[in-house]
């Protein structure tokens, strides 16, 4: 046999296997999602996943109000510290500053 003869054979042999696999397919996934509305099945999730909110009913108003005001006060505490940082850098800066400018003494040997 040919090289040719060789892969015709294997390409209709290919080609009924794959059309057979795809019918078994095909009747299976009939008979498992017969009764499936792909489109109903889909509202319903968007609805539950963006419209119905079931955590809610469960935190209540007075919680959230008092994480917001931690979240609050800490983050006035982390600008306070920020300031504090750079009011002691700049006085830093001004010692160094009058330190430079006073003269110094000559030392004596």
């Amino acid at each position: 046999m040919s090289a040719l003869e060789l892969y015709v054979k294997f390409m209709f042999t290919l080609s009924v296997g794959l059309v057979g696999v795809g019918m078994v397919l095909k009747t299976l996934l009939e008979a498992l999602f017969a009764e499936w509305d792909a489109v109903r099945a889909v509202q319903r999730a968007w609805y539950f996943y963006f419209h119905s909110r079931p955590h809610a009913a469960l935190v209540r108003a007075e919680d959230i109000l008092m994480e917001l005001e931690r979240d609050h006060v800490e983050r006035l505490k982390s600008e306070s510290s920020t300031l504090d940082i750079r009011r002691a850098a700049l006085r830093d800066m001004r010692e160094a500053e009058v330190r430079l400018k006073v003269p110094q003494a000559s030392e004596v040997v």
